[in-house]
């Protein structure tokens, strides 16, 4: 895929689950938009699991995170959670 294909796919997929990811731009990398590409396709129930993971090993943050209303529409903490817990669950 082109850049202007996926950020055509990434404006259509914040409109459709209305959230904006701060930091995904036309300068941005085409993996830093594929990856919040995937971030946006992710089930909330799966991120909501991904908080918990997040949690459990940084226990302050999950706190701070989860009671800030819900990160699944902050423009910074979806990606945030998405890409941490991802990377705790890898190593």
């Amino acid at each position: 895929m082109t850049k202007a294909e996926l950020m055509k796919e990434f404006e259509e997929l914040e409109e459709e689950k209305q959230v904006h990811i701060v930091g995904i731009n036309w300068n941005s990398k085409k993996s830093e938009i594929q990856n919040a590409i995937e971030c946006l396709k992710c089930p909330d129930e799966l991120l909501e699991k991904y908080l918990i993971v997040l949690s459990l090993k940084y226990e302050n943050t999950g706190r701070l995170i989860a009671g800030n209303g819900d990160f699944k529409y902050h423009s910074y903490n979806r990606l945030y959670v998405f890409n941490t817990a991802r990377q705790i669950l890898a190593d």
